[in-house]
């Protein structure tokens, strides 16, 4: 039964195959130019960077297009359930001294407050994620906290420049209703400051820390399947 189930599911994304391929020339010029058009990392050379790329320090496996198009088309997810869940209240402007706050926004996107600071991690107040404006994945629940309720943001942290996680939309709305400083890894302030210009940014490598008032982001090794 596994084998008929399987064998079934393989034919069907190997029918779609071809329309799947001719989506992919067709819009890979797109992607493309939104993807590459800040430009690249420039740096110096290190044991994780070669001057063009950078590279894990251990050795990696590769998924390759055939891994990733049978993971596409052969994938049985649970179906997500779209709920109209009213954001929450309005969170404090500030916490006392000694004090922790995280909120919960959606997805990656938290609100952590502590001795004064307020910061970002990974803001996403966009409907939909993509480089093709609104083409693209789009969300199923509202945020958490609303834009206009969000208090004074100091701080942003962006982890790594995929598009559920590096919203540029959502950088230049926090630009000019808070001016906060981004602080996020290597390469990222090309994207940022192509879309972005006038945004604060500080970038790390792997083992750097950046302080933002008593607050202190750490950059750490992190594999990220992509």
């Amino acid at each position: 039964m596994t084998g008929k189930v399987v064998g079934s599911k393989r034919r069907r994304w190997l029918r779609r195959l071809p329309f799947f391929l001719l989506g992919a020339v067709g819009g890979g010029a797109v992607v493309g130019c939104c993807s590459f058009s800040a430009g690249g990392h420039e740096g110096p050379v290190s044991n994780h960077f070669d001057g063009d790329v950078f590279l894990n320090q251990e050795e990696t496996e590769h998924a390759s297009v055939g891994d990733l198009l049978e993971w596409r088309f052969t994938r049985d997810p649970e179906p997500w359930v779209a709920e109209d869940n009213p954001p929450g209240p309005a969170p404090p402007a500030e916490v006392a001294a000694g004090k922790l706050r995280v909120t919960f926004i959606g997805h990656a996107t938290t609100l952590v407050q502590l001795d004064g600071v307020n910061v970002l991690t990974d803001p996403v107040y966009s409907e939909t994620v993509s480089p093709v404006g609104e083409i693209g994945p789009s969300r199923y629940r509202r945020p958490g906290i609303r834009f206009e309720d969000l208090p004074p943001i100091h701080a942003v942290v962006i982890s790594h420049n995929h598009y559920d996680h590096l919203d540029l939309v959502t950088l230049a709305r926090l630009r000019q209703a808070h001016n906060p400083l981004v602080i996020t890894p290597l390469g990222n302030d090309t994207i940022i400051k192509a879309h972005v210009p006038a945004m604060r940014v500080m970038t790390g490598d792997w083992g750097d820390a950046i302080k933002s008032g008593p607050a202190t982001v750490h950059f750490e090794p992190c594999h990220h399947w992509s």
